[in-house]
């Protein structure tokens, strides 16, 4: 299956991951050899493509931290169980983006997961936040360098963005849910925005990291 190269060994307590780099070794492990087994299924079934987020992806990704991010200035009086509420919203638009691209790549994941390779950096950890560098490398991928932000809460390290090419997905989103909700909009347009569909991720990272100053 995927070879990982993540340097020394780091502690695990209770089967949890404890480092930031373990957590991102336990996420990519896990997904891709879910990915390699299921295959068949996930071409044709995309409720089984949204359970592989939900199940070994969502539980590690902040998604408080970017409803707050996405919110802005605004985050810092609202309402707690408005920030639920988009927190939310925001897992299940971005489970329902990786469930798309599964389907669309589960043949080239597949063939990754058997055959590619992901180095993985500690690049820097102060306080609650830490950077994990990824390269990787194999069927279909020339030397892909991410950049991995996580945020400790709850003494729990969780993914809050990642950084390819110089552009940040959580930018990109920010800006396209702000765009697609209006300047003025609150999270009740921001939910709507993004249960109708008309937060277009896709259609601005690939403006950004191809036109734009990350190409």
């Amino acid at each position: 299956m995927l070879g990982l190269s993540t340097g020394t060994a780091t502690a695990e307590t209770d089967d949890v991951p404890a480092t930031p780099k373990a957590v991102v070794e336990h996420v990519v492990t896990d997904a891709l050899n879910s990915i390699a087994e299921r295959q068949e299924t996930l071409a044709a079934d995309r409720d089984a493509a949204v359970e592989i987020f939900n199940d070994q992806v969502r539980p590690w990704v902040d998604t408080q931290l970017m409803a707050r991010f996405a919110m802005g200035p605004a985050a810092r009086t609202a309402d707690p169980a408005d920030i639920d509420r988009l927190a939310e919203a925001l897992a299940d638009r971005v489970a329902n983006l990786y469930a798309g691209a599964l389907q669309r790549y589960a043949e080239d994941a597949a063939d990754f997961a058997e055959r590619g390779s992901v180095d993985l950096r500690l690049v820097s950890e102060k306080d609650e936040r830490a950077i994990v560098s990824a390269l990787a490398e194999g069927p279909g991928i020339d030397k892909l360098q991410l950049r991995i932000q996580l945020y400790q809460r709850d003494d729990r390290w969780r993914v809050f963005d990642i950084e390819t090419s110089g552009v940040s997905i959580l930018l990109v989103f920010r800006d396209a849910l702000q765009s697609a909700a209006g300047r003025d909009g609150g999270v009740d347009a921001m939910i709507e925005a993004l249960e109708d569909g008309a937060v277009d991720v896709e259609e601005a990272w690939e403006e950004e990291t191809v036109n734009g100053d990350g190409a």
